[in-house]
């Protein structure tokens, strides 16, 4: 066969179902023939940008190694934004590149793709010749999914055309669960615990599973620990009655006070980056026990005590074991008052957040909650990146941690709008909502809706539209300066949408609110649902939380 064809069978042998894309001359023959030759999903974005993000989106959701393909020169160029979010996300996935001729140094579209690609913060895997297809392909896979990033599989175009005797490309992934039996730091770890009188246990993402959430809840149970999560750790230990909510710049009120005030933290399978640690206000002059089953994980943000390198949930049970056999008691963390404290805040909680806002405009807060409630609790999550987004991360809830996505790894508006799309892929049967602001919209969402209509994906998009550049109006409002330059004119999202093919609604007020999450229960789910919301750019005040110590 040739080399393309042996490129799309190689992919299908991989486990490849899904292939995002934008067609050009350098990928549209191992496109056509995946989807021809293989039977493969193709779902052709509008930008390869957006084709790299809907991959991502894929990849978060569905916990496997994400597909995309584009030409080479501005089509690889077209991905740039979009490959940083990747790396700086951590998300594994293979973006397929065409490469023009080497032997054409004045084609136009001629760039230099592994300088560009380096740039990014991707991993770049060339194919080098005809025969070394299945080879090359695999460890593009492989790179991927053990380095947590894109890798860029550079494919030359004088090579797709060759003839190759198909070989299967072999891929086995290496066994990476192990726990720490008997260390120096794992008895630093018993001591440090033992000796707490309040210890939070925090979770991030890298707690992947049933499996190890049940074994680090179990932990927490053991020592009386209250639970907390980093955001992208979103849905864990949701039924857990101590459980804090989400640790950072965004807590509420009763898990900033337990975690501020306690005196040792154990991190299973997060970075506390500067934002799950509150810029390092929750975490100073801490006691902090991080497990990680990577090494370079361990302080990479935050100094630790001691690190521990190993499985979340192995190492977890391993410590249990080690405290029952120390006989150990528990810390007392865990308490009525707490219990207390907790149920009266989530009781009062709506009460407390929603404001009232000038005529035409509804809350961000009181949005959340509606949303929040309009949905099924089975669903998936994903935001943009804006100043809506902090009401957002604190009220809607997701059933784990790959139910939530967002795009702010590069903190670049108009990221989560394709990611989204991607994650409808993977959702299924699932709804997916998408929450986004107005600049980032009209930035990269617009033209995606395009592709949303024509996937008939069960898509609820909602543009928290408060006519303005948000961090930009903090920014100027803050230094008592005129934030006119960062309002934005007036537009209508919801004819917009129309035009596309989505059903679109426009609110304005408490009540059209209450319509219009009667329209989300009642909404078509192959016909995406775009929902503009009017918010009054001097009442969000999400910008405080980006400030809390």
């Amino acid at each position: 066969m040739k080399v393309y064809e042996a490129i799309a069978r190689g992919l299908s042998d991989l486990g490849c179902t899904e292939l995002f894309g934008v067609l050009g001359d350098g990928c549209v023959y191992v496109i056509d023939s995946f989807r021809r030759d293989c039977n493969g999903r193709y779902v052709p974005a509008v930008h390869e940008g957006s084709a790299v993000l809907m991959a991502q989106g894929w990849a978060r959701v569905a916990g496997k190694v994400g597909v995309a393909a584009v030409t080479h020169g501005p089509g690889l160029t077209n991905t740039i934004t979009a490959l940083v979010e990747g790396a700086k996300a951590g998300t594994s996935m293979v973006l397929l590149v065409g490469d023009t001729p080497v032997t054409d140094r004045e084609h136009a579209q001629n760039v230099d793709q592994r300088a560009l690609v380096a740039a990014t913060g991707a991993g770049f895997e060339p194919l080098r010749s005809p025969e070394t297809v299945a080879e090359d392909l695999a460890r593009a896979f492989y790179r991927a999914h053990v380095e947590h990033r894109p890798i860029v599989f550079n494919m030359p175009v004088e090579f797709q055309w060759k003839e190759v005797d198909y070989q299967k490309p072999y891929l086995r992934l290496p066994e990476t669960r192990s726990a720490i039996a008997s260390s120096t730091d794992m008895d630093d770890a018993i001591g440090i615990i033992a000796s707490s009188r309040l210890p939070v246990v925090i979770a991030g993402r890298g707690v992947d599973s049933p499996e190890a959430e049940a074994a680090v809840l179990r932990f927490a149970q053991r020592i009386e620990a209250p639970v907390a999560t980093s955001v992208r750790g979103k849905g864990l230990f949701n039924d857990d009655p101590f459980h804090l909510g989400l640790s950072g710049t965004v807590s509420n009120d009763v898990a900033t006070d337990v975690i501020g005030r306690a005196d040792c933290l154990i991190v299973f399978g997060a970075s506390l980056n500067k934002y799950t640690s509150a810029e390092r206000g929750l975490t100073r002059n801490k006691r902090i026990v991080q497990i990680n089953p990577l090494a370079s994980e361990l302080g990479r943000c935050t100094p630790v005590t001691v690190g521990l390198v190993g499985d979340p949930g192995l190492t977890a049970d391993a410590m249990v074991k080690w405290l029952d056999e120390a006989e150990i008691p528990g810390s007392g963390a865990r308490n009525d008052d707490l219990l207390q404290e907790l149920n009266t805040y989530h009781q009062n909680a709506q009460k407390k957040l929603v404001r009232s806002t000038p005529a035409g405009t509804v809350d961000l807060y009181e949005l959340a909650f509606a949303v929040d409630q309009a949905l099924p609790k089975d669903r998936v999550f994903v935001t943009g990146s804006g100043r809506f987004m902090f009401a957002f991360w604190s009220v809607i809830s997701v059933p784990n941690p790959r139910s939530y996505v967002d795009g702010n790894g590069f903190s670049s508006i108009g990221i989560g709008e394709a990611t989204a799309m991607g994650a409808a892929v993977a959702a299924a049967d699932r709804p997916t909502l998408l929450v986004t602001g107005d600049g980032g919209f009209m930035l990269s969402g617009l033209s995606e809706l395009a592709t949303a209509v024509a996937e008939q994906l069960d898509l609820v998009v909602v543009v928290a539209n408060d006519g303005s550049y948000g961090a930009e109006h903090i920014a100027l409002t803050m230094h008592n300066m005129d934030p006119e330059i960062s309002l934005l004119p007036s537009r209508d999202f919801a004819r917009i949408a129309e035009a596309f093919g989505c059903k679109g609604l426009t609110v304005t007020s408490s009540a059209e609110l209450q319509a219009a999450m009667a329209a989300v229960a009642a909404r078509d789910r192959k016909r995406p649902l775009v929902i503009d919301v009017k918010i009054d750019p001097a009442s969000v005040y999400g910008g405080t939380a980006i400030a809390r110590p």
